[in-house]
């Protein structure tokens, strides 16, 4: 590939004796890796899941490379149902960084697509909260879509700047990670026409950027909260000057450790993460005009009459006992309706009064003209346990071709027949090999698909 001389000539002056092993990286095959999603399979069982997955991949516990010219994983159904995620293994380092715990309350401030974030909720699991935003309003469509996806129910995805969530954030984290914008110079092997609009100015912009970004990370955290910054390029201005500048100005912020992959040394595209811990307690919020959020006390359900007859109604559907529904909530939340919308919320959620908020917690479902429907997300975010205990589901393997193309049938949004199979009316969970990939309604001979035209099968799709 062609890449721009003044970054080529910027290379050499900065790798030295290593510039001719980096530029002929450029002509191997790039790496390519999926992860597990540890919120619904592990590591070791998605491997036998998927015999062609290769060695781990070093930095993640949770990654594996592949062959992308000989396997498609996201033309699986076991992808659809959010057992693993496809990412360029060096973007696996920053979210395995920052060492988030259970119990912890993390932002991911720059999140969209969402696989980070992900990864962030995999650490999780159903403790503390994850508060996932990106500035630019379709991006940040796309990162609910892949939280809701892949079965996070203790998230809320925002649509806002840096620095309204400083103002209403002010000290609630324990763990940041900004991955940051930048000028991608990591990413023109995988991403060929990213090259073509590289400049030095680029590099200045987005280096400018990345400084104002950094600016409000400090009024995010708690005394002795930890940051990860990372990027997907090689600029020393957009890295190492980037923490040196940012550590100048904030002397209670200490460096814990700096890592480059480089595509020359590793099976990866190029990264760089830093790992910084607030080690101060001063005041960084005084002077401030704050939209001060505060923790919401525990409160009981908020459900109407109606909404709770009807998600009674539907688990008896499902489970065979009215009360089931109740059994596969994670602790420590409470249930809300808003405008039909029914969700669980943490009680670590706090008031989010002016904020864009494009979701606050599991959506269950919705209750329209007094019938609840159930979400994709409340499938997706359903443990294995309430697949197996169904009564009422379609359990179809991915071991058989047959059932295996059926499934395709209903994640491309066609109604289902099954030969010699009849259905009762009511709400089914359809799931593969156990792992819950949506909702039907039987109707006799026929299966009717509530799978959302949004989350569909894309035949076209190449990855």
């Amino acid at each position: 590939m062609k890449l721009p001389t003044g970054f080529l000539n910027k290379m050499k002056e900065q790798l030295g004796d290593e510039y001719s092993l980096f530029v002929q990286s450029y002509e191997r095959t790039r790496a390519a890796g999926v992860r597990a999603n540890q919120l619904k399979i592990s590591a070791a069982k998605l491997k036998e899941l998927l015999p062609y997955l290769e060695e781990p991949v070093p930095w993640c516990r949770d990654g594996f490379y592949y062959n992308e010219e000989a396997v498609r994983p996201a033309k699986h159904p076991y992808y659809y149902s959010g057992l693993y995620y496809i990412q360029e293994p060096s973007a696996m380092l920053p979210a395995e960084l920052l060492q988030v715990q259970p119990g912890s309350r993390v932002l991911d401030l720059c999140a969209a697509p969402g696989g980070k974030s992900i990864q962030l909720a995999a650490r999780l699991g159903t403790e503390g909260l994850l508060v996932a935003n990106d500035l630019h309003p379709q991006r940040a469509k796309v990162l609910l879509k892949n939280i809701e996806r892949y079965g996070v129910v203790n998230a809320i995805v925002l649509n806002e700047s840096p620095e309204r969530l400083a103002q209403a954030f002010a000290g609630f984290f324990d763990k940041v990670l900004v991955d940051a914008p930048c000028s991608g110079e990591g990413m023109f092997r995988k991403e060929p026409e990213m090259a073509n609009g590289w400049s030095q100015d680029e590099v200045a912009k987005y280096s400018e950027w990345q400084a104002a970004i950094l600016d409000v990370v400090p009024l995010l955290l708690k005394p002795g909260g930890e940051i990860v910054y990372s990027t997907c390029t090689f600029s020393k201005e957009e890295n190492e000057q980037q923490i040196q500048g940012f550590i100048e100005k904030y002397p209670e912020i200490k460096l814990l450790e700096m890592c480059r992959l480089w595509p020359h040394k590793v099976k990866g595209e190029g990264h760089f993460a830093a790992k910084l811990k607030q080690s101060g307690n001063r005041n960084l919020h005084g002077s401030r005009e704050t939209l001060r959020v505060s923790s919401k006390p525990f409160s009981k359900d908020t459900l109407s009459k109606t909404a709770e007859q009807e998600l009674d109604r539907c688990s008896q559907q499902v489970w065979g006992n009215p009360k089931k529904w109740r059994n596969w909530l994670p602790e420590g939340g409470t249930l809300v309706e808003r405008s039909g919308h029914i969700l669980w919320e943490s009680n670590a959620l706090p008031k989010l009064q002016g904020l864009k908020v494009l979701r606050s917690g599991w959506l269950l479902g919705t209750v329209e003209k007094g019938r609840f429907h159930p979400s994709s997300a409340y499938a997706l975010g359903l443990p294995k346990e309430a697949a197996l205990e169904a009564v009422q589901r379609c359990e179809l393997s991915a071991r058989d071709e047959q059932e295996k193309y059926t499934a395709i049938r209903y994640l491309r949004g066609e109604t289902l027949q099954l030969e010699g199979k009849k259905w009762n009316k009511g709400w089914h969970l359809v799931t593969i090999d156990g792992y819950p990939l949506g909702w039907a309604k039987g109707a006799g001979n026929w299966l009717k698909n509530e799978f959302p035209p949004g989350w569909r099968w894309e035949d076209g799709e190449k990855r």
